[in-house]
């Protein structure tokens, strides 16, 4: 289990020998208390880098399988009936770090669900409503390819703003992909239980952000949300988790103030998954809109 900001870093390239600033984007979208999407083909790394994730915080961990016969109670839990008694029976939503995999695959009324406890930190069990274990991160994987083929859904828009952050996860670098084949035992034990009971936790908090760094924040959001590509606007989700990941990317590079920079570094984790774009710009890739947000807001020179 690592012990600081930097040293999860460490540890979790210790399984995931992709690109660094993927691991800072997902250890960052943690700090922040977010849930993280992982995106990209299937045998790109995204489960590895979730169990990665896991084992370095420490706490309890859990994985659950996404089918299209999944149903609530086996992410949530559920009540029986014991002697004229309701007891409840909690899933495995409840630990600290939770992996949804291939979430694309999952029903309606499963996804559904998954909302309250993304957005409330709360799971409501036969009329009794549960608080969740604090720090609680939601890791979910999605095969884009999949979706792309038709062969599954887009995830829904409401619970696709949930997510904090998200993150393409492509195949490793024909150069390391050495390194990943003479791992593969190695990476086959990696089971995503921490090493430690007591998960880490971070105070963002104390971190200070400037009003002008906010204003920029701001000002990006609304260039995403006239931009006549996009079709739905951005909700005020978009900001807060552009403003908490960029106060978590500060605190890993050992600050405790938010610099445009680290507004920069997040805005495309935190903004392009929440974009949907008009069927006439259908070839135009969410993470054009951001880069295209960037150059045409200035951001401050004085903080």
């Amino acid at each position: 289990m690592a012990s600081s900001p930097r040293e999860l870093v460490k540890v979790v390239s210790r399984y995931f020998l992709g690109n660094t600033s993927i691991i800072e984007i997902a250890v960052a979208t943690l700090m922040a208390g977010g849930h993280l999407l992982l995106l990209g083909p299937v045998g790109g790394g995204k489960t590895t880098l979730a169990k990665a994730l896991a084992r370095a915080v420490g706490g309890s961990f859990a994985r659950v399988q996404m089918t299209n016969e999944t149903l609530p109670s086996d992410i949530l839990g559920y009540g029986v009936y014991v002697q004229g008694e309701i007891r409840i029976v909690k899933g495995p939503i409840f630990n600290n770090v939770v992996l949804i995999d291939e979430i694309n695959r999952g029903p309606p009324r499963t996804l559904s669900a998954l909302i309250e406890p993304m957005q409330e930190r709360t799971v409501t069990i036969e009329g009794a409503t549960l608080r969740l274990p604090t720090p609680h991160m939601v890791v979910a994987t999605m095969n884009v390819t999949e979706i792309a083929t038709g062969a599954t859904a887009p995830l829904p828009l409401a619970l696709l703003d949930r997510f904090t952050a998200s993150l393409h996860v492509n195949y490793v670098d024909p150069a390391r992909e050495k390194e990943v084949v003479k791992m593969a035992d190695y990476l086959d034990q990696l089971d995503g239980k921490p090493q430690a009971t007591t998960p880490l936790t971070f105070d963002m908090g104390k971190v200070y952000v400037a009003d002008d760094v906010l204003d920029y924040i701001i000002k990006l959001v609304d260039a995403v949300r006239r931009d006549g590509r996009v079709a739905v606007p951005l909700s005020t989700r978009a900001p807060i988790a552009l403003y908490r990941l960029a106060r978590a990317i500060a605190v890993l590079d050992g600050r405790d103030y938010v610099i445009p920079d680290d507004v920069k570094k997040a805005a495309v984790p935190a903004l392009a998954h929440r974009i949907i774009t008009k069927p006439e710009y259908s070839d135009v890739e969410p993470v054009r809109i951001v880069e295209d947000a960037l150059r045409e807001v200035e951001p401050p020179t004085r903080i």
